[in-house]
């Protein structure tokens, strides 16, 4: 899951829209991950709610290969981007490992639940993969620790051929670099379509198909998206409005393999609201979306340690009468518990964000300044 907007030197616009709209796939993301019988929590888009993790692959690459695609001339400048990409992400998912970690020695000391402590996917060895973002290639069998984490593992290695891509095929404007990624994304979707069990909904074993996927094809539309025409004015609005529409309704209504067509729904979307020429793009332009957005990242970092501190807490105060969900036997009272876990969340990730995530990012920028 990208942090990186696009440089003002590169584009007149920061593509404002496309954080915001991150931003509310975070919380659909969570949305999908919690719970509660809260009246949404059946409702076909929010069990469909993985797809939108395949957004934020999308993104990435758009915006990626936007601030860095004529930036990457040497090795140095690799091994440059590749620091300030992990100084970006690695921070705050260490930060997270540990909070997990901590977590189990609590368990480990207190015997505070029936679990025993580090095992399976809480395992030792499965903390030094975390710390070394490979947890998502197959090697354990199931996720492990702060299961959302697998997609920064993946994607890291996005950025690893992404670069060497660039370094390997250099061109100018479309470049051949792009085409090799667009193959290796309908490669990425067929590998998803015919070999992965659950299609789209897979992580820990065809996580990196999956994700390559979306991000070169992102990548490649970068490439073209100033050659694309456009509308304006109204014509955009309801262009926006009806993008908007057919991906919900889409993801409502994709099962199995149909769903591997959600990038594709992505990648227009993508296209839709980078040139921000709509109404629906100056409503997302608005602040308090916008700051959703860059709070995005933490959000989705710090939601499951948040639910699995919940799921202990309704388990040893019999929150959870069938075992699977936190049902206070009223729908509405389990609409306002989830509301306060939602406010509980995005408190907790705006400290992560300003007390870990920010600094990182600043330390990080100082140290790979190029020198001039």
């Amino acid at each position: 899951m990208s942090t990186e907007s696009a440089p003002a030197r590169s584009a007149p616009r920061r593509f404002e829209a496309l954080d915001s709209l991150r931003g509310i796939c975070a919380i659909l993301v969570v949305m999908f991950h919690m719970p509660v019988a809260s009246h949404w929590r059946d409702w076909p888009l929010i069990q469909h709610g993985y797809l939108f993790v395949d957004y934020f692959f999308v993104l990435s690459g758009f915006v990626i290969a936007h601030a860095y695609a004529e930036r990457l001339k040497s090795p140095t400048d690799a091994g440059r981007f590749m620091v300030r990409r992990l100084g970006r992400v690695w921070p705050l998912h260490v930060l997270m490992l540990a909070a997990f970690v901590g977590l189990e020695l609590l368990r480990l000391w207190t015997h505070f639940d029936g679990a025993t402590p580090f095992t399976r996917d809480r395992s030792v060895e499965a903390i030094w993969t975390n710390l070394l973002l490979i947890q998502a290639y197959n090697i354990h069998g199931f996720l492990t620790w702060n299961g959302p984490a697998w997609t920064l593992s993946v994607e890291v290695g996005c950025y690893v051929v992404f670069a060497g891509l660039i370094l390997l095929l250099p061109g100018r404007k479309f470049g051949l670099w792009r085409w090799v990624g667009a193959v290796l994304a309908v490669i990425g979707a067929v590998i998803v379509a015919t070999q992965a069990p659950r299609f789209m909904n897979t992580t820990h074993d065809y996580a990196f198909p999956r994700a390559v996927y979306g991000f070169f094809l992102g990548a490649a539309l970068q490439g073209v998206w100033l050659s694309l025409p456009r509308l304006k004015g109204v014509a955009a609005t309801v262009l926006e409005l009806a993008t908007i529409t057919v991906i919900c309704l889409f993801i409502a209504w994709a099962q199995g393999a149909a769903g591997v067509l959600v990038t594709l729904f992505f990648v227009v979307g993508v296209w839709v609201f980078a040139g921000e020429d709509g109404a629906v793009s100056r409503l997302l332009d608005a602040r308090p979306l916008v700051t959703l957005g860059r709070w995005s990242f933490s959000i989705y970092m710090v939601h499951m340690f948040v639910l699995t501190v919940m799921l202990i807490i309704a388990r040893k105060t019999h929150w959870m009468p069938g075992g699977r969900r936190v049902d206070f036997g009223s729908v509405w009272l389990n609409d306002l518990f989830a509301i306060g876990m939602f406010g509980l969340i995005v408190a907790l990730a705006v400290l992560a964000h300003k007390a870990v995530e920010v600094p990182a990012q600043k330390l990080i920028d100082r140290w790979t300044k190029p020198k001039a």
